[in-house]
């Protein structure tokens, strides 16, 4: 898997780090977690530590969210295979296999989501388990809503998740997690970016409001008025469009925005 999304920062349990910014922090989890109905994901979590093993499948559960768990990377492996989660929560400091060995093996066999747990002392692993494959890093201990949000990787259903999707030269595979334009990949896009243009691109040539977007990738969370604009802006920047005159991006004043595919 191209991973090419970004990571939320460990941090502590204060008031104030509870209070990221979502324009800055694109794997922050909004108030409300949209979960695909009926789609009964499973999560299999890979986690040393037994409390944290409990305490998140406990939460997850208010979330109708299954969680398989094991305490080693050798019981991963072979859990992933078995089993085939919706998603592989993994952390780094895992006994026998090491998260970011295990992240490597799993990307060679499988097309899932793998998410990396990071702790305080783990944060020289993120760049190259981005590089590896990682859907995401997330921060350990894990909040809930951060994992619950994450699911959403894994949602291929109803909205042909795992479909690639092209509008003339931009290409973009949700399997891969790979975005190219004229055949070269693009800079890394964090997820909501990411999110963000399979959805213009889902409904290329039409107006997607602010409204939708919204709902489709923040729900209750886009606390800032200006959280949209910000990663319109990022993602007309990794695709090389005029930020002053967009092409593909195109803004339509007080509704929304329209990807126009780029002539070839």
């Amino acid at each position: 898997m191209g991973a090419w999304l970004s990571t939320t920062r460990p941090r502590s349990s204060s008031a104030a780090d509870d209070a990221v910014d979502d324009a800055t922090a694109d794997n922050v989890v909004p108030a409300q977690t949209r979960i695909p109905l009926g789609s009964n994901p499973v999560v299999l979590l890979a986690d040393a530590d037994e409390r944290i093993r409990q305490g998140l499948s406990a939460q997850l559960a208010k979330y109708q969210v299954s969680v398989v768990h094991c305490a080693d990377g050798a019981a991963a492996l072979l859990e992933a295979g078995l089993r085939k989660p919706d998603v592989l929560l993994v952390s780094a400091d895992l006994p026998v296999i090491d998260g970011a060995t295990v992240l490597r093996l799993v990307r060679r066999r499988l097309s899932i989501p793998v998410v990396l747990g990071v702790g305080p002392d783990d944060t020289a692993q993120v760049a190259p388990a981005l590089a590896a494959g990682a859907s995401a890093c997330v921060a350990r201990p894990y909040r809930p809503r951060e994992v619950a949000q994450l699911l959403s990787l894994a949602d291929r259903g109803s909205r042909g998740w795992d479909q690639p999707l092209v509008c003339g030269p931009l290409t973009l595979d949700p399997s891969t997690y790979e975005v190219r334009m004229h055949g070269m990949s693009t800079a890394r896009l964090p997820l909501r970016e990411f999110q963000l243009l399979h959805l213009l691109m889902l409904h290329a040539e039409k107006v997607i409001t602010r409204d939708r977007i919204r709902a489709e990738l923040w729900g209750e969370g886009a606390r800032r008025s200006n959280t949209i604009t910000v990663h319109i802006r990022r993602l007309r920047e990794r695709l090389g469009d005029d930020p002053h005159h967009p092409e593909i991006i195109q803004t339509v004043r007080g509704v929304g925005y329209r990807l126009v595919p780029p002539s070839s």
